[in-house]
């Protein structure tokens, strides 16, 4: 059997495409609850959630899980 997979030039976009799928497959709490469950006992979990939210503040954070909540009604 032969695959083909897209190709992402870069993480990040794979990162996102990865994230909205099991967003609309699952739902924001079992994707949430998805990833976590994969990053168990990896690594410093508090390091990780800084540098993906970088300087955000907590209104930007907010807005975004806002968002994503509208998104997953709408979807």
């Amino acid at each position: 059997m032969n695959i083909i997979a897209p190709y992402y030039p870069d993480a990040q976009t794979l990162i996102s495409e990865g994230w909205k799928l099991l967003v609309e497959q699952l739902g924001i709490q079992k994707a949430t609850q998805f990833v976590v469950l994969l990053e168990r006992g990896k690594g410093d979990s508090v390091k990780e959630i800084a540098d993906y939210w970088g300087n955000s503040s907590i209104e930007d954070i907010y807005q975004r899980v806002k968002i994503w909540k509208s998104q997953e009604q709408t979807g």
